[in-house]
């Protein structure tokens, strides 16, 4: 009786009668430092690319290394951050790593020489922005949605493209400005001084104060099951895969391989996309312009496709979203050049849009008790195809003064995924 009066004490606390249930503020914070933190390192550090490469005097190979030594501490970290994510709850990680991240890239703004650069952006960033952002921030969202997990996810997604179309903007203002390293400083301060009010609304799980996904009514006390309400998925209903289990399916295989090929070209273009509109023609000013413009579409696409996911088949979604991408890089190849980059962009933000579709797949088909891990384990391979595919574009850059060679490979490797998620069909756990 104990135990359901504190649950009950709990559930007033934290949702009272005819308030916002309290997933919905762990998707706002979430969101917030999402926007903020991936559109800084993820989608707005490759605004820097051409800045420090000059700065340092460091050719296209080594300046792409650093980014590809980055995504392998991601594929090394990535199993271990989603281990301890489903194990002690997202919110530790999220206080630890964006404190790390934040305060690495105040220590980068004075990196005097390419090997400070290596440690701190590959050792000491990426580890942080590992631990609290991406797959974390994920991974704290999907706890607390079952039927309104498209919703909660799309809207975590379509923050990421947020920060990739107005961050770039900030970062491009603040280069010409103040410059490089002023502006990395002041991004490294603003994330640890975001970290820390995210990192106390952060609860890890509905159930550890009293509520459970989508704020659903209670157990009843007498011990009945939560049922399936007015046709909806409850709590019992739910899939929930072990990783043994997901493993064994062909389903993840096949997802695998759709985010491996999907993520690595996708990496690999924008660590490399503003030489690449340079060589196109484009002066710093008119490529931050393009990129913002790309990721500003990617806002509404990722919401509405992430939707459309949860209602639709997310493998068509995916299969379509990507063969535009593939016809997007083809055109920058082969049509004259604001003609090309403008179809490259509409297909990159489509690409860029379902994004989300992606990831949601993952948790409706293996559940949320293992959605971190599985999440981790993918991390593995597709970080290690984000380490290969920007040395081999930027090798590619130093040797044959184009990206020619590039974009005539990533666009069937676009079509490869695409094939590769529509053959994933979503796997029935068997009772044992």
């Amino acid at each position: 009786m104990e135990i359901v009066m504190t649950s009950r004490r709990q559930r007033n606390e934290f949702t009272p009668p005819n308030r916002i249930f309290y997933g919905w503020w762990i998707v706002i914070v979430s969101s917030i430092l999402g926007m903020f933190g991936n559109g800084s390192i993820s989608n707005g550090f490759p605004r820097f690319f051409e800045p420090i490469r000059s700065d340092l005097g460091i050719s296209y190979f080594r300046m792409s290394l650093v980014f590809s030594l980055a995504r392998a501490e991601g594929g090394v970290g990535g199993p271990l951050v989603g281990w301890l994510v489903d194990r002690y709850g997202a919110r530790p990680m999220i206080f630890f790593g964006g404190l790390l991240a934040g305060i690495g890239l105040m220590f980068l703004s004075q990196a005097r020489s390419y090997w400070a650069l290596v440690f701190l952006f590959a050792g000491v960033v990426s580890v942080g922005k590992t631990a609290a952002l991406g797959q974390t921030l994920m991974a704290a969202v999907n706890q607390w949605f079952i039927r309104r997990k498209a919703l909660a996810l799309s809207t975590l997604m379509t923050s990421f493209a947020a920060g990739g179309a107005f961050v770039v903007l900030l970062l491009d203002f603040g280069i010409s400005q103040i410059g490089w390293r002023s502006t990395i400083f002041v991004t490294g301060l603003f994330i640890t001084l975001l970290t820390i009010p995210v990192a106390l609304v952060i609860r890890s799980r509905p159930e550890d104060i009293g509520l459970l996904p989508d704020g659903d009514p209670p157990l009843q006390d007498s011990g009945e099951e939560h049922s399936v309400v007015s046709g909806q998925t409850s709590v019992s209903a739910e899939q929930n895969f072990t990783v043994k289990q997901a493993l064994s399916t062909n389903s993840f295989w096949l997802i695998l391989l759709g985010v491996i090929t999907r993520v690595s070209a996708t990496n690999a273009i924008i660590v490399h996309i503003f030489p690449i509109l340079e060589l196109k023609g484009l002066d710093e000013r008119t490529a931050s312009a393009y990129v913002a413009f790309m990721f500003l579409m990617a806002i509404p696409l990722r919401f509405v496709l992430g939707v459309a996911g949860g209602k639709f088949s997310s493998r068509k979604l995916l299969f379509w979203g990507m063969n535009i991408g593939a016809i997007g890089i083809f055109a920058l190849w082969a049509l004259p050049s604001h003609l090309g980059v403008v179809i490259f962009m509409v297909g990159l933000a489509i690409v860029e849009g379902i994004t989300s579709v992606n990831w949601l797949m993952v948790g409706d088909y293996f559940g949320r008790s293992r959605f971190a891990t599985l999440m981790g384990v993918m991390s593995v391979f597709h970080n290690f195809g984000m380490f290969i595919a920007p040395l081999f574009a930027g090798f590619v850059r130093d040797y044959t003064g184009s990206y020619d060679i590039v974009l005539l490979t990533f666009a069937p490797v676009f079509v490869i995924s695409a094939v590769s998620f529509a053959l994933a069909r979503k796997p029935v756990l068997t009772a044992v």
